[in-house]
């Protein structure tokens, strides 16, 4: 495989999630990690992680 198609294909993988994302990087809001592929695939709208949402949703009950 050519450094081209490895690049292109690493380039595909970082991006499959972030154009689902509000903020269009697929990122975490609040901790800037990565938002899981599973995550993303149930609710395509997610702008934070798993970790993230359960705390803010302790923060913010309604």
């Amino acid at each position: 495989m050519s450094d081209a198609a490895i690049a292109g294909a690493i380039d595909r993988v970082l991006s499959r999630g972030r154009e689902e994302t509000p903020n269009g990087d697929g990122l975490c809001q609040d901790c800037g990690h990565e938002i899981g592929d599973e995550r993303l695939a149930a609710l395509p709208s997610a702008v934070r992680c798993v970790s993230c949402q359960a705390a803010w949703e302790q923060s913010n009950p309604y």
